[in-house]
């Protein structure tokens, strides 16, 4: 399938510009008819008896966990499903055995759920301290991490592509700055997963978390979770649940029907991602629209996806910058992803008010600010096209005060 064929495979474009992939990310119909196959064999129980029935639906999530490995270059032992990526970022700051003299690295520029697991440790003496990176104007350089690391860092953790702005992180950098003090290097990539490329083989980040509800394309309540594989002995169950052992000989099935079995006995649980899961019964519905979601994703391949959306971007990038508007995203092309955020003024109600005019002509942006940096947020992903980009930057000229426009707007139609 070529890239330029996406678009049809979601339904939810029909009458409106829809560019904030950033905030939730729209299903493609693979997603709702896989979610709806598994429905009608939750309904109907096709199965010769109810356990088999309910191993299958067990069975049913292995999809997302192969597709996911796929995208990330994992394999398929160092991947997890979680209910979201607070979920998962609370799973690792659990599992993560922390001595309390230790020190976690987050910077300023990020969500507040990526900061809450780690402060909280502190509060409560897990930790000595969370240090913050500071920001430079809206960028956060390895550099800037470098003055606070050193070798009492447990964590750094960190937003791939910053939520507000887009600014994406030199993971190599940091990769490389966490393992020579001996710290890992958690990656909330939630905003990149599905957009550009990440892989582990090539970049060795410790842990990624990202739920799938944006770039990912998924229905809520279902994301990814990696963890590397020399990673995990340091790790702590948070949880034990009997999904997460080995099948017993014969299957689950045939064990629940041995009258020998009993629940009093030494229990050994293969050491994989799957082992921070709960292992009880899960949320199958949403593994199943996360392992459509990611087979397309998978199937048009990241590369081209990652050209298409860098394409778009740099191109509202530059038209944007004709406009006399002030582009908040970074101008160096390394540091861009598939966000791009502008302001329209320097008071934070008139930007809202020129928000609330585009979303009346149903053009999908939203405003998001973060330790003063932010403003009209634009995501541009795999199921968007310069007509899209010609209707926003139409409707800004159009909105922006007489005079305001500086030059006038290319367009590809």
């Amino acid at each position: 399938m070529e890239i330029t064929e996406a678009k049809s495979h979601f339904p939810g474009l029909r009458g409106k510009t829809f560019l904030d992939a950033a905030c939730v990310g729209l299903p493609p119909i693979e997603s709702k008819q896989a979610i709806e196959r598994f429905l009608e064999q939750a309904v109907t129980c096709p199965a010769r008896d109810a356990s088999i029935h309910h191993i299958a639906l067990d069975d049913a999530r292995a999809t997302a966990v192969h597709e996911g490995a796929r995208l990330l270059g994992a394999g398929p032992d160092e991947i997890a499903l979680v209910e979201s990526t607070t979920h998962g970022l609370n799973v690792i700051a659990s599992a993560i055995p922390f001595e309390p003299d230790e020190n976690v690295v987050l910077c300023d520029l990020e969500f507040l759920q990526v900061a809450i697991p780690w402060l909280k440790l502190a509060q409560r003496g897990g930790i000595r301290e969370v240090r913050t990176v500071r920001h430079r104007d809206g960028a956060v350089p390895v550099a800037a991490f470098a003055e606070h690391v050193d070798d009492r860092t447990r964590v750094v953790v960190v937003s791939s592509v910053q939520w507000t702005n887009g600014f994406a992180v030199d993971l190599q950098g940091l990769a490389d700055l966490c393992h020579a003090h001996g710290a890992l290097l958690v990656v909330d990539a939630i905003q990149q997963l599905g957009a550009t490329r990440l892989s582990v083989a090539d970049v060795p980040v410790d842990v990624v978390v990202a739920g799938g509800h944006k770039w990912l394309n998924a229905p809520f309540g279902c994301g990814l979770l990696y963890v590397r594989r020399s990673t995990l002995p340091e790790l702590r169950m948070p949880s034990w649940g009997y999904l997460g052992l080995e099948s017993p000989d014969g299957g689950w099935g045939h064990y629940f029907a041995t009258p020998e079995s009993t629940p009093i006995r030494i229990y050994d649980f293969p050491i994989t991602a799957k082992s921070l899961e709960i292992n009880g019964t899960a949320n199958y519905p949403g593994a199943v629209g996360l392992g459509a979601s990611l087979a397309l994703i998978n199937t048009l391949g990241i590369g081209a996806i990652e050209e298409h959306v860098r394409g778009l971007a740099g191109r509202l990038h530059e038209e944007l910058g004709h406009l006399g508007v002030r582009v908040v995203t970074r101008p160096e092309r390394d540091a861009r992803s598939g966000i791009t955020t502008f302001e329209v003024s320097d008071a934070p109600a008139e930007n809202e008010a020129f928000l609330e005019a585009l979303l009346d002509e149903r053009i999908y942006v939203a405003m998001r600010y973060t330790s003063h940096v932010g403003g009209i947020r634009v995501s541009t992903h795999l199921y968007n096209d310069d007509d899209d980009i010609d209707r926003l930057l139409h409707a800004i000229a159009r909105l922006l005060p007489r005079g305001a426009t500086r030059r006038p707007l290319r367009t590809t139609r």
